[in-house]
């Protein structure tokens, strides 16, 4: 045994220290390097998953105003029916005019949905625009950072 490492020249003083350098090098990088840089891919992982989500939010709300559009614009329709067909069983004698003035009931009712429902659909479609722009000036922060 004591020839093979004559042989090879193994220094077992020197592996030791070599170990030793070794072992505290790891230390150093894990204490000063690793953590630090694992801290921050975690909190950019989570401002991900946060614009992630109000990305979401936001697609839902829009998704729920324009939902809530078209009830409004049924129920403007529906509304604006039952005028037309009130006006025509009770008008016998002035058919004509009470017709008109149910349609235009309707269309004013349909127009005032239509804008209060355009309305909200701008103020959704200003505020997501506001929420992908914050996100992307984040991102760009982000990669701006790292570069």
């Amino acid at each position: 045994m004591e020839q093979i490492i004559s042989v090879f020249g193994i220094d077992w003083k020197l592996i030791l220290i070599q170990a030793v350098n070794f072992g505290l090098l790891l230390f150093v990088l894990h204490r000063f390097l690793y953590k630090p840089i694992l801290a921050v891919v975690d909190a950019r992982r989570e401002k991900i998953e946060r614009s992630i989500k109000n990305a979401l939010r936001a697609e839902e709300d829009l998704g729920k105003a324009e939902a809530e559009r078209i009830h409004i614009l049924h129920e403007a329709r529906l509304k604006g029916d039952e005028l037309i067909e009130g006006a025509k069983k009770s008008a016998l004698g002035e058919e004509h005019v009470i017709i008109k003035d149910a349609h235009r009931r309707a269309e004013y009712l349909l127009r005032d949905a239509e804008r209060r429902i355009e309305r909200e659909r701008e103020e959704m479609v200003e505020k997501t625009e506001r929420d992908v722009a914050r996100m992307a000036v984040l991102a760009a922060e982000k990669i701006l950072r790292t570069s």
